[in-house]
This record gives C-alpha cells, sequence and structure tokens, in this order.
C-alpha cells in the first residue's frame, strides 16, 4: 500500500514539473520576438520568421519570403524607430500563439498583433499585423 503512494506522489510530481517547463517555454517564447520589436532590431525579428510571412503593415498586405519580410520590417523600424513595446495579450494551443502588443514609434502608436505556428518543434511568425492606433 505505501509503495503505491509513493509511485502516485512521483508521477503527480513528474505531471507538475512536466507542465511548468511547458509553460515557461511558452511564456519564454514571445519574449526575444518583443526585445526585437522594442529595439526594431529586423534581423533579430526575421529569426522568428517562417519561409513564407503574410505582413501587413497599415493597408498593405502580402505573402513575403523571409529575406523579403525582413528588408521590408528594417525598412519600417527606419521610418518609425521603436520607443518601445508592451505585450497587451498572449494565447493559443499548443501548435499555435498569438501575441497582441502595443508598438511605440517616434511617429506614433501602432497595434501589433503576429501569430506563430509550431514548423517541427520550433515556433515561426506565419503572420504578422501592424496598424497605426
Amino acid at each position: 500500500m505505501r509503495s503505491i503512494k509513493y509511485i502516485f506522489t512521483g508521477i503527480f510530481f513528474l505531471l507538475v514539473c512536466c507542465s511548468s517547463a511547458i509553460s515557461q517555454n511558452q511564456d519564454d517564447l514571445p519574449r526575444e520576438l518583443i526585445n526585437a520589436f522594442k529595439q526594431g532590431n529586423s534581423i533579430s525579428l526575421s529569426n522568428f520568421f517562417g519561409d513564407r510571412v503574410q505582413l501587413t503593415i497599415q493597408d498593405k498586405e502580402a505573402i513575403y519570403s523571409k529575406s523579403q519580410a525582413k528588408q521590408i520590417m528594417a525598412k519600417f523600424f527606419k521610418e518609425f524607430p521603436p520607443t518601445g513595446f508592451n505585450k497587451k495579450h498572449e494565447g493559443g494551443k499548443p501548435e499555435a500563439r498569438y501575441v497582441i502588443g502595443s508598438l511605440t514609434t517616434s511617429h506614433g502608436d501602432f497595434r501589433v498583433n503576429f501569430l506563430l505556428k509550431n514548423d517541427t518543434g520550433k515556433f515561426v511568425v506565419h503572420q504578422l499585423r501592424i496598424e497605426k492606433n
């Protein structure tokens, strides 16, 4: 009877540790991405891009390659140098996550939404939308 208690206690402990590690990984996921927005760093941001990215900046929307999206974001950050980024909301499922935030620039504020999808164990930006507030 005692051994059954120890087995259940061990299983419970493992489940708690595993769920904690999984939630930490999901919470850590956008941190570098958010830092890239705060710094206006298109190179760091592009590390999160998949092979194709649906990019919407204000009224212009298209699907771009990773290198094209990096250039477009570099141009955007040059035109609108960021002064801060505030994550408003984050959520999703294990296979897809999203983040909604507010990008403050020297020329106005923008609402930023991005959708990340799990691509063979790594989350990549599938869709990025930047709209003027």
